[in-house]
């Protein structure tokens, strides 16, 4: 599936991505930092924190989305099988609590969640 996704992803994404890791992306941003106090320019950034995001990503669309892409067959229903029917329950003080399903969100850690959260 990540063969499939891969096109979709920019050039310019560091993290996850063969020889563009953090640190590529930190090295960057120091060489860019130091060429504007050099050319005495401005450097303006912002960062996001996507934490949130990941969290917020519906596993319906999901998985329309990768089917736009043509993914099908067992990507597709290995996708499915991860993320669909899950109805966690939270144990408190040696108590369970009602079991809810899930329907958003893709799993921290997972190698997939980034190209997931790219396309949802």
């Amino acid at each position: 599936m990540r063969q499939s996704l891969r096109p979709e992803i920019s050039s310019n994404q560091f993290g996850f991505m063969p020889d563009k890791g953090t640190r590529n992306g930190i090295f960057t941003l120091s060489m860019f930092i130091e060429r504007c106090i050099e050319m005495q320019k401005d450097a303006h950034l912002c960062f996001f924190d996507y934490a949130k995001a990941f969290d917020k990503v519906r596993h319906i669309e999901l998985s329309h989305m990768l089917e736009k892409l043509d993914i099908g067959g067992k990507d597709l229903r290995i996708n499915r099988n991860l993320y669909w029917d899950q109805t966690p329950s939270v144990k408190i003080e040696g108590e369970l609590n009602d079991f809810k399903p899930i329907k958003r969100g893709v799993r921290q850690g997972c190698v997939m969640s980034p190209d997931l959260f790219k396309e949802s």
